[in-house]
């Protein structure tokens, strides 16, 4: 557990979707992967309290896993 001070920068949330039948089901490493690259767009350090919802099948994709979490700034 670190104990770095750090400012939140906000919540954040991304789906992680199976485009076709032939792609891989969606993992939680994928959707912690593009939380990261999402965090790193707002210049972000870290992604804290990620919660993991539930997949399914749309109309748009043959499976999708949602996750969401706070990105933050490391303070000085």
């Amino acid at each position: 557990v670190s104990d770095r001070r750090y400012t939140s920068l906000g919540d954040i949330n991304v789906t992680v979707n199976k485009t076709t039948v032939f792609h891989p089901n969606p993992t939680e490493a994928m959707v912690n992967d593009k939380l990261r690259e999402k965090a790193a767009e707002i210049g972000a350090d870290a992604v804290i309290l990620v919660r993991y919802g539930k997949g399914g099948v749309s109309l748009w994709s043959w499976g999708s896993l949602e996750g969401k979490g706070r990105a933050i700034k490391y303070l000085p």
